[in-house]
Parts: C-alpha cells; sequence; structure tokens
C-alpha cells in the first residue's frame, strides 16, 4: 500500500484538487473516491470561458494560495497541464489522466465544428449509445452503471455546456516543452484501449523528461476514473507519495 506526502494536510488528509473532463460532474469521482480514504478531494467544475487561457484564469480562481496536488481527467487534464506551465508556483505536483496536452488533430477538430454546428441548429439529444461505447473498453460496454452515469452527467450540464466547452477549448497549443521543463512532479495515465490519448507524443516527452511517470492501465479505455478506479487511484497514492526534493522551491 503506497502512502501519501503528509507535508500539506487537512487533518489527516492529503488535499487533492481535480478538474472532470468535458461534460463530466462530481459524479465522476464516485467510484474512484473510496479508494482514496487518505485523500480530501476537492471538485473544480469547468468554469465559463471562451478560450484555454480564460478556463485556466477561471480554474486558478478556485485553488488556495498555497501549492496543491492538481489531478486533470481528459479535458481537465489538459487544462491542469495548461495552469501548471502557466503557473508552477501554485502547482506541487501534477497528474493528468486520459489526455496528451498537445493540439488536437485536424479530423477532430473538423468533427468538432460539425457537432457544434448540428447542435446550433438542431438542439442536443444528449450522449448517444456509440459515444459511450467508443469511450470504453470493451470490457466495461456492457456495464450499464457506468453508461448510466455518463448519461446523468451529460444530461445535467446539458447542450449549453457542451457548446461553451467544446467551442472554448479546441484551439489548443502544444504543452510539450513547456511540460518538459516544468520543475515539479508529474503522472500520466491512461487506459489501454484509450484512442484519445496519442502515444506517440508521450513517448516523446519522455525522452525529454527522463523522471516522468507513464502508467497504462490494462482492460481500460478513457474512462479511467468509472472503468478501473482501484488501478487509477493506485497509480494517483504513488504520484502523491513523489518526493519534492529534486525539484526547486
Amino acid at each position: 500500500m503506497n502512502t501519501v506526502d503528509m507535508s500539506a494536510t487537512e487533518g489527516t488528509k492529503t488535499p487533492l484538487h481535480m478538474i472532470p473532463g468535458t461534460m463530466c460532474d462530481e459524479r465522476l469521482w464516485e467510484s474512484l473516491l473510496p479508494e482514496l480514504p487518505g485523500v480530501a478531494p476537492h471538485h473544480i467544475p469547468i468554469p465559463a470561458g471562451d478560450s484555454v487561457a480564460a478556463l485556466v484564469e477561471g480554474l486558478l480562481s478556485r485553488l488556495p494560495e498555497q501549492p496543491v496536488n492538481l489531478f486533470g481527467f481528459s479535458l481537465g487534464g489538459y487544462l491542469a497541464a495548461a495552469l501548471a506551465t502557466a503557473y508552477p508556483q501554485r502547482i506541487r505536483r501534477l497528474f493528468i489522466c486520459s489526455n496528451t496536452p498537445c493540439a488536437l488533430p485536424e479530423e477532430e477538430l473538423n468533427q468538432r465544428r460539425q457537432l457544434l454546428n448540428w447542435v446550433r441548429r438542431h438542439g442536443y439529444g444528449g450522449i448517444s449509445d456509440r459515444k459511450i461505447a467508443a469511450m470504453l473498453g470493451p470490457e466495461s460496454r456492457e456495464r450499464a452503471d457506468i453508461a448510466r452515469t455518463m448519461r446523468a452527467m451529460d444530461a445535467t450540464l446539458g447542450e449549453a455546456a457542451l457548446i461553451a466547452q467544446l467551442g472554448g477549448t479546441s484551439e489548443r497549443k502544444d504543452l510539450a516543452d513547456a511540460l518538459a521543463s516544468l520543475p515539479l512532479p508529474v503522472t500520466f495515465c491512461y487506459g489501454e484501449h484509450d484512442t484519445l490519448v496519442t502515444r506517440s507524443w508521450l513517448q516523446g516527452l519522455r525522452r525529454r523528461r527522463r523522471d516522468l511517470t507513464v502508467r497504462e492501465i490494462p482492460a481500460a479505455g478513457h474512462m479511467l476514473p468509472l472503468e478501473r478506479p482501484g488501478a487509477l487511484a493506485d497509480a494517483m497514492l504513488t504520484w502523491l507519495s513523489s518526493p519534492l526534493d529534486n525539484f526547486p522551491g
């Protein structure tokens, strides 16, 4: 069993600030948090904003002044990386789950534009069964509990949130250069069957930064907190126990 770093605690627990993904709310963590009994979680919803820079400023306003352990899932992983590279003095450790913080490929950008155009003209009918299946590993596609949670989060956030989140975050910078020199422990974690994570990008960053931790979780797709919460928690506890001695500040 890994133990977390208790140098910055709330009572006897380690604070952890968590940013969810597109069309996700705090229900994303329901299966994960019981696996992290030594952690005091702080859910930070994705704020309003018409650009990544605006979202970073909104997230920053929700953080305490002292440096934090920052976890981001999917879109939240990109935003966490953007925040950490812009304000490294506010971050103790960075964990990026199910994301590679780089520019979106043109194919995905085109798909987003088409989806946004369709929703603006015809309205949003909610996440489809096909989309849910595409975001899960083969072993999770028949799990009604995961599909139910994904649909519930999507329905609660609704059309306005989808338009805002896709519209404000499609234009992304490649953060490899900034992450390569970021002076704090960084962990990436993704599922074996996650098609949204660019492995070649991660390999390139790993060659530039030897202390980078990269974990692949077997038998999982994109929705790691729902599919494999125990394995993800194990990676997170290792990250939370990573020493800070080799980093300035």
